[in-house]
């Protein structure tokens, strides 16, 4: 199958935030639309408001203790917090039991990340007050410095074991960056540039060692890496290179530190004898970081490396798209029997995608994207119920707890199986459930040079934004998948001449 565009010459044209000159970085194919943009239409829309109105938009009531703990405010932690009981029976999980302290910021960040875009989305007036009034308590929560996390002041940036500083504050400002994007709430873009300044202050380049934690099990902070999603947004919509290059300046720090996720470390991917084995989730976000931090810098040692570690996670990848989670690579080959995914590596792997698509605009990239969301992610759904499958095999056998039936000694398997939350396990990739939607719509549209729109995945949806100051609304109507007709219906009422490209596949 070969992929082309299909490039018709529209009367309009279009603008974007300008992005400041580094003749240091590296210059990006495309632009991200503000979130909020793409809206769904058709089945697919159909299928979010289900999930709305299923564990997506309920997750909060299924295991209200996780989503409503005060960690970011009145729970915070401190040196005497105790370990909180999250209702999982812990098989499987790396050992330290650090790590369950702030798994809760986690769980009700990623819950509200996926939420807030569904509910935007959707235009459901009662999520969106539900929304409203969650982001007024955040902004409560900050403190007068900009701190907005879950330490107290006897611990925050203070640090020489496993924390997630930087884990919750990604997970929380992604989700408050989507709803700047939608309201443009002066007050809330406010706080979350003095939040993000107050990490840059406490962890300043070159001075400091964010990822410097000791040398045992440290996950929390090998998910910290993804700071770098909230500081590549700060710079597609202020295109200030300080946001680029402090998410390079930590993506060194955590290539010369211990890490016991150590994949995208940049010793260990230019080491030809290297095989990926970290957990996987780890493995497939962490893309993120190295894409970003290739694309902040002219080196070319980074982007022989992000070139390797992209054909290293392809051999890890089934043919649906299921990259390896269950839950360790462990050095392993994808087998469409024997390996299973864990749906948060699906979230991590496709979001992981759209932004080298964004940067790079290689079409091989934007059919990995569709084929993740299009078979791994949907036959990871269970198809009468609200519930996902937490780790699911290409040929599944059975969903009854353990990878088709497989005996393993002294352990109990249950995360092959649907649940609308998994708790018994960990509320992790029931959130990414919920954030993987709104994540593919996020890059279905995407512009190129100042008059250009492309629509690079294909899908039923709406795409309206402004072209220099001029409202353009294009509605793209199609079954696709399931049939390969498209009608795109363009609303252009000032007629100035634009161009779009649209991905078509050809057999």
């Amino acid at each position: 199958m070969r992929t082309i565009y299909l490039i018709v010459v529209i009367l309009a044209s279009y603008t974007m935030n300008s992005q400041e000159t580094n003749t240091n970085k590296i210059e990006e194919k495309y632009q991200i639309l503000p979130f909020g943009s793409i809206k769904p239409s058709g089945w697919l829309k159909t299928q979010m408001q289900k999930d709305v109105d299923g564990f997506v938009g309920n997750l909060d009531k299924l295991v209200p203790d996780l989503i409503n703990d005060p960690i970011y405010s009145s729970g915070r932690l401190h040196k005497n917090s105790e370990v909180k009981d999250l209702g999982n029976n812990k098989e499987g999980d790396a050992e330290g039991s650090e790590q369950y302290k702030w798994w809760n910021s986690e769980t009700q960040s990623n819950w509200w990340d996926g939420y807030i875009r569904n509910v935007i989305l959707l235009n459901d007036k009662v999520g969106l007050k539900k929304v409203k009034k969650y982001v007024q308590g955040v902004l409560k929560s900050q403190d007068k410095d900009g701190y907005i996390g879950i330490y107290d002041k006897d611990l925050r940036y203070q640090f020489n074991s496993e924390n997630g500083e930087l884990w919750s504050k990604a997970t929380l400002y992604r989700g408050l960056l989507a709803y700047y994007e939608y309201t443009k709430n002066k007050k809330l873009w406010n706080a979350i540039v003095k939040a993000v300044d107050n990490v840059m202050i406490n962890y300043p380049i070159g001075t400091s060692s964010p990822f410097s934690s000791g040398t045992a099990f440290n996950g929390g902070v090998s998910h910290g890496l993804t700071f770098t999603d909230v500081l590549d947004k700060m710079y597609q919509i202020t295109g200030e290179t300080k946001y680029t290059d402090y998410a390079l300046f930590l993506y060194q720090d955590f290539s010369k530190t211990y890490q016991s996720e150590k994949d995208v470390q940049l010793s260990n991917i230019l080491n030809p004898n290297y095989k990926l084995q970290s957990h996987g989730v780890h493995t497939y976000e962490h893309l993120r970081p190295l894409i970003v931090a290739a694309y902040a810098t002219n080196n070319i040692e980074l982007q022989k490396a992000l070139q390797i570690y992209i054909q290293r996670i392809e051999k890890t990848t089934t043919l649906t798209g299921g990259a390896i989670g269950d839950e360790w690579i462990a050095e392993r080959t994808a087998d469409a029997t024997h390996t299973g995914y864990e749906y948060c590596s699906l979230q991590e792997l496709l979001d992981s995608y759209t932004v080298l698509f964004q940067k790079q605009g290689n079409l091989k990239t934007a059919e990995a994207i569709e084929t993740i969301f299009y078979n791994a992610a949907q036959g990871s759904r269970n198809p009468n119920h609200s519930s996902i499958a937490y780790l699911k095999t290409d040929n599944s056998y059975e969903m009854e707890g353990t990878k088709n039936g497989e005996v393993e000694a002294n352990r109990k398997q249950t995360r092959y199986k649907y649940s609308p939350a998994h708790q018994d396990v960990a509320v992790c990739c029931n959130p990414n459930a919920g954030r993987i939607t709104p994540y593919f719509l996020e890059k279905a549209w995407l512009k190129e040079n100042e008059n250009t729109l492309v629509n690079a995945l294909l899908t039923p949806n709406i795409v309206k934004t402004k072209i220099k100051n001029q409202t353009v609304k294009i509605e793209t109507i199609t079954e696709y998948p399931f049939q390969n007709k498209f009608t795109f219906k363009i609303s252009n009422l000032k007629k100035s001449e634009f161009t779009i490209k649209i991905k078509f596949d050809c057999p």
